[in-house]
């Protein structure tokens, strides 16, 4: 049966590695007509030569005016923009007063104002087509506070409550704002952190088939949880008083996860790549 994405144009941030990446090639499959921007050029044309991808753009979704720029082109070169999927983002770790000022900005730059950045100019082109998907890629970190991670929770909370009140300021305007909560996922962004015990870490495809899922289903998702069992665990740590829901997270692990239990030099690695961008 032919997919009711076959045809759309979709421009994805990050998308040469990761779940960027597996979104693309999934959204290909299925007859999407997908373009991709990465701030690591390198990446960006391997990955664009490997999914047989025409538009692609090296993008850092700071600069709206290249934001801009890259969905301009989209458009000349694919057609009217259908979807925005703002997947761009990073995620250090380790002891907050060990996060320079420098890094704790360039976090809270990439993955909320660049959500911010690809919003708002794919608005002012859906706009006057009264239709469009945007999913903004926030986490399950936006609801759950993880020492070591204090700045990319932050950064992921924004991108929720971004989404929702842009989502209820253009809900009569035909377009669709939706966003998704990974758990931890096996990729290079995540490498060495491990989830809760006795909850593995997702595969990049089944987030990219969750957005897949989402932007089938033609309608706003305020939140998309994968795996679902996620979204069960936060809401039913939200009805326990603070004291014993803290309980839980350290019980399960979650507190210690980024600080005590991930892999240094996986960290490291994902570290010294971030420095060259």
């Amino acid at each position: 049966m032919k997919s009711s994405l076959a045809g759309r144009v979709v421009a994805i941030t990050g998308g040469a590695r990761g779940i960027g990446y597996t979104i693309a090639e999934t959204l290909v499959a299925r007859g999407a007509r997908v373009a991709l921007s990465d701030i690591d050029e390198d990446a960006l044309k391997t990955a664009a030569s490997t999914l047989s991808i025409e538009t692609y753009g090296n993008l850092d979704v700071v600069d709206g005016d290249a934001f801009g720029a890259f969905l301009a082109r989209v458009e000349r070169e694919c057609g009217a923009l259908d979807v925005l999927i703002n997947n761009a983002g990073i995620m250090p770790t380790g002891p907050l007063l060990e996060q320079s000022d420098a890094l704790a900005r360039r976090v809270l730059e990439i993955n909320t104002l660049g959500m911010i950045n690809g919003t708002k100019r794919a608005l002012a082109l859906m706009l006057p087509h009264r239709r469009g998907h945007i999913v903004n890629m926030a986490s399950t970190m936006g609801e759950a506070a993880v020492p070591g991670l204090g700045v990319y929770n932050a950064s992921k909370a924004a991108t929720l409550t971004f989404s929702d009140a842009a989502r209820l300021e253009f809900r009569r305007s035909g377009i669709h704002i939706s966003a998704i909560l990974p758990a931890a996922v096996n990729t290079e962004l995540a490498a060495g952190v491990q989830g809760p015990r006795g909850i593995k870490n997702i595969e990049p495809k089944q987030v990219a088939d969750a957005v897949v899922a989402t932007l089938e289903s033609n309608k706003s998702r305020p939140r998309v949880y994968v795996p679902p069992i996620a979204g069960v665990v936060l809401r039913a740590q939200r009805l326990l008083p603070r004291v014993l829901g803290e309980a839980a997270v350290r019980a399960l692990g979650a507190e210690s996860a980024v600080l005590s239990r991930s892999d240094q030099a996986s960290r490291r690695a994902y570290h010294q790549r971030l420095q060259g961008h």
